[in-house]
């Protein structure tokens, strides 16, 4: 009787909407990285805000997840708003704002229309993060820091005091599930003034500590029925490279070997995916569905627009397959990982 009450509970569960299912993982004391999702037979609509900098905005991370989440056989429909800026670490983030008509959303992709004089306007999200979170009611909050930020003690201590004091409490009235994007190290050791953080997988283990910091500081900041997750995108990242090294060599922009080409937005993409709701996203199969995912783009990666560098290609259906499998794998990992930390 008891199994047959606690089915019926995670199916009405999976039938309401997140913000719904906030409120009951609030009134059953249900961590939601342990229970069970089961998908409905119609599709729900998301609201997602994204928060941070390059590392999203190149391929257009916002807009690929919409058109993903709007295959048939999705489960749910993407809307999305963001606030970017290049180059920034969150701090710069809350203080600068938004930069995305200097830093690539000015491009014709991006017009949503024109004003009385006839001028374009841009679909460049909002001014500040302030602004973005009090917009609408969001489901999901993605952030990412800058990629060397959570690496270094010194910095990822200002980031966590921003996250303390201005980022958390306007989270928790949202009532928005807050996800941290762990970035990839980067390809090449010692770019961009790394040369502290070591090798690849040392800055990458740095990078997760970090993380791992801002997601405990997060859990004591926020409400308990709304638990900050982890999207464990440079972990995904090192599961290929420890498979398949050209292959994770494939993911990085070719002209710079940090920013993420087709290949890698791809797969953060779906990591992103399985870490709001459980589930791998409806899988393209053709080249054309692969290859329409970024028909709206805002900005591509820079191989695209640099004279003598090659068009980074789209990821086969073969490596399409497999990217949604490593995705799986690692996500399930790290929410097998916070369920367990949440019980103990």
């Amino acid at each position: 009787m008891l199994l047959f009450v606690t089915t019926l509970i995670h199916t009405a569960l999976a039938l309401t909407s997140p913000r719904a299912l906030l409120d009951h993982a609030k009134q059953f004391q249900l961590n939601m990285y342990s229970a069970p999702y089961f998908p409905s037979s119609s599709t729900r609509d998301s609201q997602v805000a994204f928060i941070g900098n390059s590392i999203q905005y190149f391929n257009d991370t916002p807009r690929f997840l919409v058109r993903l989440s709007r295959q048939a056989g999705s489960i749910t429909t993407i809307h999305q708003d963001s606030c970017f800026r290049g180059g920034v670490n969150l701090v710069e983030m809350w203080e600068q704002g938004n930069g995305m008509l200097k830093h690539g959303f000015a491009s014709e992709a991006a017009v949503s229309g024109t004003d009385d004089n006839g001028n374009k306007i841009y679909d460049v999200g909002a001014a500040t993060v302030e602004e973005l979170i009090a917009r609408k009611e969001w489901d999901y909050i993605v952030i990412n820091d800058h990629t060397q930020g959570p690496a270094r003690v010194e910095t990822r201590d200002a980031t966590i005091d921003i996250l303390t004091q201005r980022y958390a409490p306007l989270i928790a009235k949202s009532r928005a599930v807050s996800i941290i994007i762990e970035t990839p190290a980067y390809r090449l050791e010692g770019i961009n003034n790394s040369h502290d953080l070591g090798t690849t997988q040392e800055s990458q283990h740095k990078v997760r500590e970090g993380v791992q910091k801002y997601l405990e500081v997060l859990k004591l900041e926020l409400p308990q029925s709304i638990p900050p997750r982890i999207a464990p995108v440079g972990t995904a990242y090192s599961h290929i490279r420890e498979n398949n090294f050209e292959l994770w060599e494939q993911l990085f922009d070719s002209y710079d070997s940090f920013h993420p080409s087709p290949k890698g937005t791809f797969l953060q993409g779906c990591v992103l995916f399985y870490t709001m709701f459980s589930n791998l996203p409806p899988i393209p199969t053709t080249s054309e569905a692969v290859e329409d995912l970024w028909s709206d783009a805002r900005m591509m990666n820079n191989a695209r627009r640099k004279k003598g560098y090659e068009e980074m290609p789209f990821p086969t259906l073969e490596e399409v397959n497999y990217f949604c499998h490593v995705a799986q794998l690692v996500c399930e990992k790290e929410m097998n990982g916070m369920s367990q930390s949440n019980n103990s």
